[in-house]
């Protein structure tokens, strides 16, 4: 879909415009669902190991939004989405 796609566009500003419509969307049940099954996660774990600090808040808010959905959790885990999370928080020490 044109919107997932745009997340891995090298246009950060690009990114960070979908990153915002894709962060909103995930707060509906519905859409946590379609966001990974549409192929959403790649490319939000992906913005997840950047160097910029906005998408890095975007993509952690919408990983978090996307992972009240149990079947979204085992999807995040099996992505890969825990490494970059923990580094997140190594980050801060």
């Amino acid at each position: 879909p044109p919107l997932i796609a745009l997340l891995s566009s090298p246009d950060e500003e690009l990114q960070e415009h979908s990153s915002v419509v894709i962060h909103n969307l995930s707060e509906n049940a519905e859409n946590k669902v379609k966001i990974v099954r549409e192929g959403g996660l790649p490319p939000l774990i992906s913005l997840l190991s950047g160097f910029n600090q906005r998408l890095l808040e975007l993509a952690t808010a919408t990983v978090m939004n996307l992972a009240t959905n149990p079947e979204n959790k085992v999807r995040i885990a099996q992505r890969g989405g825990i490494p970059p999370l923990i580094g997140l928080l190594r980050s801060f020490d």
